[in-house]
Protein backbone atom coordinates (compact mmCIF):
# COMPACT_ATOMS: atom_id res chain seq x y z
CA UNK A 1 0.00 0.00 0.00
CA UNK A 2 2.96 2.34 0.50
CA UNK A 3 3.74 2.10 -3.21
CA UNK A 4 0.41 3.49 -4.41
CA UNK A 5 0.72 6.76 -6.34
CA UNK A 6 -2.40 8.91 -6.67
CA UNK A 7 -2.94 10.11 -10.23
CA UNK A 8 -6.03 12.13 -9.36
CA UNK A 9 -7.86 13.50 -6.35
CA UNK A 10 -11.01 11.68 -7.40
CA UNK A 11 -11.76 8.50 -9.36
CA UNK A 12 -11.18 8.91 -13.08
CA UNK A 13 -14.10 8.32 -15.45
CA UNK A 14 -13.67 5.09 -17.43
CA UNK A 15 -10.49 4.37 -15.49
CA UNK A 16 -8.36 1.36 -16.51
CA UNK A 17 -9.30 -1.77 -14.55
CA UNK A 18 -5.91 -2.07 -12.84
CA UNK A 19 -6.09 1.36 -11.20
CA UNK A 20 -6.83 1.09 -7.48
CA UNK A 21 -9.95 3.06 -6.50
CA UNK A 22 -10.08 4.27 -10.08
CA UNK A 23 -7.26 6.75 -9.46
CA UNK A 24 -4.15 5.08 -7.96
CA UNK A 25 -1.42 3.08 -9.65
CA UNK A 26 0.57 0.43 -7.78
CA UNK A 27 4.30 0.69 -8.41
CA UNK A 28 5.94 -2.77 -8.44
CA UNK A 29 8.76 -3.41 -5.96
CA UNK A 30 11.33 -3.76 -8.72
CA UNK A 31 10.78 -0.18 -9.91
CA UNK A 32 13.04 2.41 -8.26
CA UNK A 33 13.07 6.15 -8.80
CA UNK A 34 16.44 7.84 -9.31
CA UNK A 35 16.73 11.60 -9.75
CA UNK A 36 19.80 13.71 -10.52
CA UNK A 37 20.61 17.38 -10.00
CA UNK A 38 23.66 19.41 -10.90
CA UNK A 39 25.11 21.31 -7.95
CA UNK A 40 26.13 24.85 -8.90
CA UNK A 41 25.14 28.45 -8.20
CA UNK A 42 21.78 27.95 -9.91
CA UNK A 43 20.79 24.93 -7.81
CA UNK A 44 18.47 25.23 -4.84
CA UNK A 45 18.98 22.98 -1.82
CA UNK A 46 16.85 19.85 -1.83
CA UNK A 47 13.95 19.90 0.62
CA UNK A 48 14.34 18.24 4.02
CA UNK A 49 11.73 15.62 3.12
CA UNK A 50 13.85 14.58 0.14
CA UNK A 51 16.92 13.97 2.29
CA UNK A 52 14.86 12.21 4.94
CA UNK A 53 13.14 9.81 2.55
CA UNK A 54 15.74 9.16 -0.15
CA UNK A 55 19.30 7.91 -0.40
CA UNK A 56 21.42 10.89 -1.50
CA UNK A 57 24.77 10.27 -3.18
CA UNK A 58 27.10 13.13 -4.13
CA UNK A 59 29.41 12.52 -7.08
CA UNK A 60 32.42 14.85 -6.72
CA UNK A 61 33.96 16.56 -9.71
CA UNK A 62 36.93 14.66 -11.13
CA UNK A 63 39.78 17.15 -11.66
CA UNK A 64 42.37 14.57 -12.70
CA UNK A 65 42.59 11.73 -15.16
CA UNK A 66 42.30 8.19 -13.92
CA UNK A 67 42.46 4.75 -15.44
CA UNK A 68 39.14 3.02 -16.00
CA UNK A 69 39.16 -0.50 -14.60
CA UNK A 70 37.60 -2.98 -16.97
CA UNK A 71 35.06 -5.35 -15.44
CA UNK A 72 33.03 -8.22 -16.82
CA UNK A 73 29.31 -7.42 -17.26
CA UNK A 74 27.09 -9.01 -14.66
CA UNK A 75 23.34 -9.28 -14.24
CA UNK A 76 21.39 -9.70 -11.01
CA UNK A 77 17.71 -10.37 -10.66
CA UNK A 78 15.66 -8.16 -8.38
CA UNK A 79 14.83 -11.20 -6.26
CA UNK A 80 18.51 -12.10 -5.75
CA UNK A 81 19.33 -8.52 -4.82
CA UNK A 82 16.58 -8.38 -2.21
CA UNK A 83 17.73 -11.75 -0.89
CA UNK A 84 21.29 -10.38 -0.49
CA UNK A 85 19.96 -7.29 1.32
CA UNK A 86 17.89 -9.46 3.67
CA UNK A 87 20.87 -11.70 4.43
CA UNK A 88 23.08 -8.69 5.17
CA UNK A 89 20.51 -7.28 7.60
CA UNK A 90 20.24 -10.61 9.39
CA UNK A 91 24.01 -11.15 9.56
CA UNK A 92 24.81 -7.71 10.97
CA UNK A 93 21.65 -6.73 12.83
CA UNK A 94 23.04 -7.21 16.35
CA UNK A 95 26.17 -5.21 15.57
CA UNK A 96 24.18 -2.31 14.12
CA UNK A 97 21.58 -2.32 16.92
CA UNK A 98 24.38 -2.11 19.49
CA UNK A 99 26.01 0.76 17.58
CA UNK A 100 22.72 2.70 17.43
CA UNK A 101 22.11 2.13 21.16
CA UNK A 102 25.56 3.50 21.98
CA UNK A 103 24.95 6.47 19.69
CA UNK A 104 21.57 7.21 21.30
CA UNK A 105 23.05 7.26 24.80
CA UNK A 106 26.13 9.28 23.91
CA UNK A 107 26.97 12.92 24.73
CA UNK A 108 27.00 13.60 20.98
CA UNK A 109 23.29 12.78 20.75
CA UNK A 110 22.57 14.77 23.91
CA UNK A 111 24.20 17.85 22.36
CA UNK A 112 22.22 17.40 19.15
CA UNK A 113 19.03 17.49 21.22
CA UNK A 114 19.90 20.29 23.64
CA UNK A 115 21.81 22.67 21.32
CA UNK A 116 20.40 21.87 17.87
CA UNK A 117 16.91 20.51 18.70
CA UNK A 118 17.58 17.35 16.69
CA UNK A 119 16.92 13.74 17.58
CA UNK A 120 16.83 10.31 15.98
CA UNK A 121 13.47 9.48 14.48
CA UNK A 122 12.12 6.08 13.50
CA UNK A 123 12.99 6.79 9.87
CA UNK A 124 16.69 7.34 10.66
CA UNK A 125 16.84 4.13 12.69
CA UNK A 126 15.13 2.13 9.92
CA UNK A 127 17.50 3.57 7.32
CA UNK A 128 20.51 2.72 9.49
CA UNK A 129 19.29 -0.87 9.97
CA UNK A 130 18.86 -1.19 6.19
CA UNK A 131 21.95 0.71 5.03
CA UNK A 132 24.79 -0.10 7.44
CA UNK A 133 24.50 -3.92 7.17
CA UNK A 134 24.61 -3.74 3.37
CA UNK A 135 27.68 -1.49 3.52
CA UNK A 136 29.34 -3.99 5.86
CA UNK A 137 28.53 -6.86 3.50
CA UNK A 138 30.12 -4.86 0.66
CA UNK A 139 33.39 -4.51 2.60
CA UNK A 140 32.98 -1.07 4.17
CA UNK A 141 33.42 -0.41 7.88
CA UNK A 142 30.59 0.53 10.23
CA UNK A 143 32.35 3.87 10.73
CA UNK A 144 32.27 4.65 7.00
CA UNK A 145 28.59 3.71 6.80
CA UNK A 146 27.58 5.72 9.87
CA UNK A 147 29.61 8.73 8.73
CA UNK A 148 27.75 8.70 5.41
CA UNK A 149 24.38 8.63 7.17
CA UNK A 150 25.34 11.43 9.58
CA UNK A 151 26.83 13.64 6.87
CA UNK A 152 23.87 13.30 4.51
CA UNK A 153 21.07 13.27 7.12
CA UNK A 154 22.29 15.36 10.05
CA UNK A 155 25.33 17.56 9.35
CA UNK A 156 23.96 19.09 6.20
CA UNK A 157 22.89 22.69 5.61
CA UNK A 158 19.99 23.85 7.73
CA UNK A 159 20.15 21.02 10.25
CA UNK A 160 23.49 21.29 12.04
CA UNK A 161 25.53 23.40 9.63
CA UNK A 162 24.54 26.59 7.86
CA UNK A 163 22.43 27.85 10.76
CA UNK A 164 22.43 31.40 12.14
CA UNK A 165 20.84 30.64 15.51
CA UNK A 166 23.74 28.46 16.67
CA UNK A 167 27.10 29.79 17.85
CA UNK A 168 30.52 28.58 16.83
CA UNK A 169 31.20 27.06 20.26
CA UNK A 170 28.19 24.76 19.91
CA UNK A 171 29.52 23.49 16.58
CA UNK A 172 33.03 23.04 18.01
CA UNK A 173 31.67 21.13 21.00
CA UNK A 174 29.59 18.90 18.72
CA UNK A 175 32.67 18.18 16.62
CA UNK A 176 34.59 17.16 19.73
CA UNK A 177 31.74 14.99 20.98
CA UNK A 178 31.57 13.23 17.61
CA UNK A 179 35.30 12.47 17.68
CA UNK A 180 35.01 11.20 21.26
CA UNK A 181 32.14 8.91 20.30
CA UNK A 182 34.15 7.48 17.40
CA UNK A 183 37.01 6.59 19.76
CA UNK A 184 34.79 5.23 22.55
CA UNK A 185 32.76 3.12 20.11
CA UNK A 186 35.95 1.73 18.57
CA UNK A 187 35.00 2.80 15.04
CA UNK A 188 37.62 2.70 12.30
CA UNK A 189 39.26 5.90 11.12
CA UNK A 190 37.37 9.11 11.74
CA UNK A 191 34.03 10.55 10.57
CA UNK A 192 35.74 12.34 7.71
CA UNK A 193 32.69 13.56 5.78
CA UNK A 194 30.97 14.86 8.92
CA UNK A 195 34.14 16.53 10.22
CA UNK A 196 34.69 18.30 6.89
CA UNK A 197 31.17 19.76 7.03
CA UNK A 198 31.58 20.84 10.67
CA UNK A 199 35.01 22.39 10.02
CA UNK A 200 33.64 24.36 7.06
CA UNK A 201 30.83 25.69 9.25
CA UNK A 202 33.25 26.61 12.03
CA UNK A 203 35.27 28.65 9.51
CA UNK A 204 32.06 30.33 8.32
CA UNK A 205 31.00 31.23 11.84
CA UNK A 206 34.49 32.43 12.77
CA UNK A 207 34.44 34.72 9.73
CA UNK A 208 31.33 36.49 11.05
CA UNK A 209 33.20 37.80 14.11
Amino acid sequence: SERLISLSETALPNAPAMLSEGRKILVPENVWFIGTANHDETTNELADKTYDRAHVMTLPKQDHRFEIKGMEPASYSYRSLRKAFTKARADHKEEVVELLQRLTGDAFTEQLGSRFALGWGNRFEKQALDFIPVMLACGASSGEALDHLLSTRVMRQGKVTGRYNVGVEAVRNLRGALEDFWIEAGLDGEPQKSIELLDADIRRLDGRH
